[in-house]
Formats: C-alpha cells, structure tokens, sequence
C-alpha cells in the first residue's frame, strides 16, 4: 500500500515540492504542521510528531492501534482513513470478531478453531513451519483444520474494559483459549484440534514455531492439564493396525507420507482412556510404536509397549523408511 494513498485518503491535500510531497499533517488540530512524503522511499515524516515510518507506522498512528494491529488491517485491505486531530489509543476493534458471545461452549471452541485455520492459511511464517517439518500437504491443513495463534485474534475482540470484550475474554479465559493473565494461551503455536466421534473439539495442542525461545518456554501446550482425545479417529477405519507416534508433529508427518491409520501419544507414556477404548472397540491387533530412535523414544518405547500388553494389545517397534523430525 502507497502511503500516499493512505494520507489523501485521510483528507491531507498533497503539493509536489521536488522528489517529495508536502501537506498538513492531520494529527494536530490546525496547528498547519509540515508533513513529508517521498513517494520513492514509501514514507512519511512528522516533525512536530516526532514520527515517521512506512505505512504500517501510518496506519497504526492513524488509526490510535498498535503496529501489529495496524498491519492486520492493511493485509485484509480495509478502509482507512484516519482522524483529524490528535489520535487516541482506539479501544473499538475495527476488524470483525470471529467469536460470538451467543454461542455455547463448543460453538466458541468451534468458532477458534476456525479463525486459527484462516490465520494459518494466510501466515506464511505457519506455512513455512509447516513445510520444515515436512508437512507440505495442503489436504492435511484442511482434513485437520490446521491452525496458528499469533495474538490477532485479540485485535478483533472488543477491549476488556468495555462489558462485551470483559464477557468474551472471559469465557474463552474458562475455556482455556486465554489465561488467567489474559495472554493468549497457544500464542506462537501450530494448532492441531483434536475433534470428537460427532466432530465437537475435544482438545486444542499447540507447538511453539519461534526458534530461541527463552529456556524454559514448554514447546508442546494443550488447553487441558491432561489432554483428552484421539486425534485422527479415521486411523481406526482402514486396518487392524495402528500406528501410534511419539507426538502429533510426528503423526502428521507419517500421515502425509501415506500411513492413514496413525494416531498420537500427548507426551511419554501418556496413551489416553479415549485411544485405549479405542483400540478395544476397533478390537485393533497389532500396534505400532513409531518413537523417536534415542534413548527418550527407547524408554518411552518399552513403557508404551507393557502398558499396551497389560491391556491385551501387541505391539512391535516401527521401523519406516520415513525420517521423523
């Protein structure tokens, strides 16, 4: 976007004065400060701002929003036009919220869900994760409706100051989408929903995408303390073999190479109530344990295996000529 086209189409009437443009700079009520615009550069300068920028920086003083807000609203091609006068920090949203306050439970989860999968299909830094884990299968990103949480889902929501914003984020607080600090929870993360026999959202997991996060930072986030679910419940269908992978990363990566009837663990050891009710009622009769090949993915190996055969289940480790990252 020309910053040009931002500034007229904020009423600055613009005059060529060599290489620049010269107008008025709007953000002061009449006080006829100077403002610059080098078409060439694609920016603007303010002295009396004390502000310059592109047209991230324009919007965001514009519109009283932050830069990242700023840069959500130039991506989906709203109209812009700014205040005359001095800008206030805008507490009303002017992107659509994709969450109603009239929906139940598993409506908003729903309705999260879905604006993660959008955001993912538009975020080439998710897309980019994606295909470095090997997972470049556009029918993959919407058999599992795919997802990535980057803050902007709090750019639509109304401010928590105001009752409807206080109404939402508190819900989706309780629901475990926002903490209790009012930081978006999977913020950062790749988000792979885990949906139920009728399609409900059972479980939300997240895995950071930002290399050099600070030590400490968990790299695999659920929405629950103990995950619920099976992903994949398609992989019951096909055969009397399952596969289970070490993580959900490593299921998707086996189920884009062609093995459909893989499913997952949450964790070392952690085989949910759901997938063992699952492998009895499908009286599955052979399980294949596609773990990691270091001493973590042995034991975890070995524990998944006499878990397994405590229940009645045989199990083998898997050996596939694909390269789990």
């Amino acid at each position: 976007m020309a910053v040009r086209r931002l500034v007229e189409a904020a009423g600055v009437k613009l005059a060529r004065q060599g290489k620049v443009l010269a107008g008025t700079c709007p953000f002061h009520d009449g006080t006829g400060a100077p403002l610059v615009i080098d078409p060439a550069a694609n920016t603007w300068a303010c002295s009396a701002c004390n502000a310059s920028g592109g047209p991230v920086e324009w919007v965001a003083k514009a519109e009283g929003v932050s830069r990242r807000h700023a840069l959500v609203l130039l991506a989906e091609g709203l109209p812009v036009h700014g205040t005359a006068g001095k800008v206030k920090h805008n507490t009303i949203p002017k992107l659509a919220a994709p969450v109603t306050l009239d929906a139940d439970d598993q409506g908003l989860l729903r309705q999260v869900v879905d604006f993660y999968h959008q955001t993912l299909k538009s975020s080439p830094e998710a897309l980019a994760y994606l295909e470095s884990r090997g997972i470049r299968s556009g029918e993959a990103v919407e058999s599992f409706r795919l997802g990535y949480a980057n803050r902007t889902l709090g750019l639509r929501l109304p401010a928590k100051n105001r009752k409807l914003g206080a109404e939402l984020r508190g819900r989706l607080t309780k629901l475990g989408i926002y903490r209790a600090t009012g930081r978006e929870h999977l913020n950062g993360c790749l988000v792979i929903p885990v949906f139920g026999p009728s399609g409900e959202v059972i479980e939300l997991y997240g895995r950071k995408t930002t290399p050099n996060l600070r030590p400490g930072t968990p790299l695999h986030l659920f929405l629950a303390s103990e995950p619920r679910g099976v992903w994949n419940l398609e992989a019951f269908t096909p055969s009397k073999t399952i596969i289970i992978a070490n993580s959900l990363i490593d299921a998707l990566t086996l189920w884009v190479n062609g093995y459909k009837n893989v499913t997952a663990i949450y964790g070392p050891r952690r085989l949910t109530d759901e997938l063992f009710a699952g492998l009895r009622e499908h009286q599955t009769k052979t399980v294949l344990l596609a773990m990691r090949r270091d001493a973590e993915g042995d034991r975890c190996a070995e524990g998944l295996a006499e878990t397994l055969a405590l229940r009645g289940v045989s199990s083998y480790r898997a050996h596939s000529g694909v390269r789990l990252p």
